[in-house]
């Protein structure tokens, strides 16, 4: 009976896999039998897997009515019942434009731009120069090779010095390069199924630890901006345990009580890197124009990956992290919106102690996420690998308060000392992505489709929602038709969201040819989602997600009132 319901109020269930594969691929390829028979075995395959899982989800849904059919009124009534964020309600009014501020911060002058503009350009070029000798060296044998019986062995020896010392300068050019370049690097290093192994080996100590500065300046600055008697306030440490892009941090022990902790509690003081907003405002300042002139480039269409909307959205997202005040404020909100997960853990600010370059916090214990996964077992990996991964969805369908910069040390791991429950502790929340009620709703709507395998809804979706839209009806059909593709090829792949990194490019790719401008804000939340799939799948590479996200999937859409197809193999 659950079946037959399901059927019938589901067309596209019985959507027969050879008209389907007719409507997307025969038309350019009627006179390819290779490819009619892969698609029609694809589109088989998709066909019986929806049936099963069909059948599966009709039988979970009977055993719910006749085994526990007050628990599945009380999960239809929780999503039901979802309230949308507080905050949407300040939503605009808390809005600042972090773009206006970072070209005043550059001057009025367009020659004193240009003139800051070339002068990084040059810095940036003089760090990268010395790769021009060292990468060749790497690969050029020395003469001891020819006199030794082994080639490879002595190939392998005689390269490894200019090798290693090559990645070494890298590394240094990277730091030395600043914020908006180890943000990159940090986030290259989650995806080792894009990078080599030895790429992400040789960067990944940027996760844990960057060049920091000296103690002279630390105290200069604790004395500008907490008065000279700061050591009356908090004690610290004159050995950071730790430094990052923006600022480096050291523990301490507060020498006077406060609203949020006693006196002799441990903290964390961070303590923000010198000249860091000016070049930090200059690398956005280049990466715009760089956008722009691709985006005019004829012929290419790169305007319709939202490249410019895409770096304003991630300096909106990134200049705020330089204000310490605003970092303080987001971690209060980010305990507000877990405060009903145990497992979940943030930081405490003292907000009397706390300046635009100055934060003193709770000081948190814990092993970065991979160290700690490391030498576990199975079943703990994929504990970890499945928490971190349903408090990000979390943060994104339903918050809309989404933790920007989950790289592996921001993400603290241990095991609570009485109960042993595992317990998940992110820092360094400066950088934060918030949609608005708009845009959110349009991500779920997208996302939502996705990961529902709804190819044509959710291609549909992005062309109805996007801001400029193309006057050409073929183009927006083949660029829905080449979304259908994509679910179809993730038929073998198992899901959107386990595998979203691999269509990233695909969609950028069918934007591009068909003239369909993405938005910026579905970009930004799936790489989002990239990041913590490649943590994820690093821990655990068979992480089944789609349990944990279809839950959260029909909670959002109730939140925002949308219609939600789940409620329809359900029996009254």
């Amino acid at each position: 009976m659950y079946l037959k319901r399901a059927i019938v109020e589901n067309p596209l269930w019985l959507c027969l896999p050879q008209q389907h594969a007719s409507r997307c691929m025969l038309r350019q390829n009627a006179t390819s039998p290779n490819i009619l028979e892969r698609w029609n075995t694809n589109f088989s395959r998709l066909y019986a897997r929806r049936m099963l899982e069909l059948l599966a989800g009709s039988a979970a849904f009977y055993s719910l009515n006749q085994k526990d059919k007050t628990s599945a009124d009380a999960l239809l009534a929780e999503a039901r019942n979802i309230a949308k964020p507080s905050d949407w309600l300040r939503y605009h009014e808390n809005q600042k434009d972090w773009t206006k501020e970072m070209m005043d911060s550059l001057g009025t002058s367009s020659v004193g731009r240009w003139t800051m503009a070339f002068s990084r350009l040059i810095n940036l070029g003089l760090l990268a120069s010395p790769l021009l000798i060292m990468a060749p060296l790497s690969f050029i044998p020395t003469p001891t090779l020819f006199s030794s019986p082994n080639k490879e062995e002595a190939i392998r020896r005689s390269n490894s010095k200019f090798h290693d010392l090559m990645w070494d300068y890298m590394l240094f050019a990277i730091e030395a390069a600043g914020p908006t370049f180890i943000k990159f690097i940090q986030w290259a290093t989650t995806r080792q199924d894009l990078f080599s192994q030895e790429f992400c080996s040789h960067f990944g100590q940027l996760h844990d630890s960057t060049r920091g500065h000296s103690w002279k300046f630390t105290n200069e600055l604790l004395e500008k901006e907490l008065g000279k008697d700061w050591k009356s306030l908090v004690q610290i440490e004159s050995e950071p345990v730790g430094s990052g892009c923006i600022a480096q941090v050291y523990k301490g022990v507060l020498q006077a009580s406060t609203p949020t902790m006693p006196k002799g509690s441990t903290v964390a003081v961070k303590v923000q890197h010198p000249n860091i907003w000016d070049k930090v405002c200059v690398d956005f300042f280049i990466l715009q124009h760089i956008a722009n002139t691709f985006e005019s480039i004829p012929f290419l269409n790169l305007d319709y990956l939202s490249v410019r909307d895409t770096v304003d959205q991630f300096a909106q997202a990134m200049l705020p992290q330089l204000d310490l005040v605003l970092e303080g404020k987001h971690l209060q909100r980010f305990s507000r919106n877990f405060a009903d997960n145990p497992q979940v853990e943030f930081p405490i600010p003292i907000e009397e102690l706390t300046t635009p370059k100055i934060l003193v916090e709770s000081f948190c214990e814990g092993t970065p996420i991979l160290k700690y996964g490391k030498d576990k077992d199975e079943k703990t990996k994929e504990e970890i690998a499945m928490l971190g991964l349903k408090t990000t969805l979390t943060m994104i369908f339903l918050h809309d308060f989404v933790h920007g910069d989950l790289h592996p040390g921001n993400i603290l791991v241990r095991r609570h000392p009485e109960t042993g429950q595992l317990l998940m502790t992110m820092i360094d929340c400066g950088l934060v992505i918030e949609f608005g009620p708009e845009q959110h709703e349009t991500v779920v709507k997208i996302l939502g489709a996705f990961i529902r395998r709804q190819g044509r809804d959710a291609g549909q979706l992005m062309v109805d929602t996007t801001k400029v839209k193309t006057n050409n009806p073929v183009d927006i059909e083949r660029f829905i038709k080449g979304i259908e593709r994509i679910i179809v090829e993730d038929a073998e792949q198992g899901n959107f969201v386990e595998h979203i990194g691999d269509y990233i490019t695909d969609i950028c790719y069918l934007a591009c040819r068909n003239r369909v401008k993405l938005e910026a804000a579905f970009i930004n939340c799936a790489l989002s989602m990239e990041i913590m799939e490649g943590i994820a799948s690093t821990l655990y590479p068979n992480i089944e997600v789609v349990s944990t996200a279809m839950p959260l999937v029909m909670k959002a859409e109730m939140m925002h009132r949308l219609p939600f197809s789940w409620s329809k193999y359900r029996t009254s």
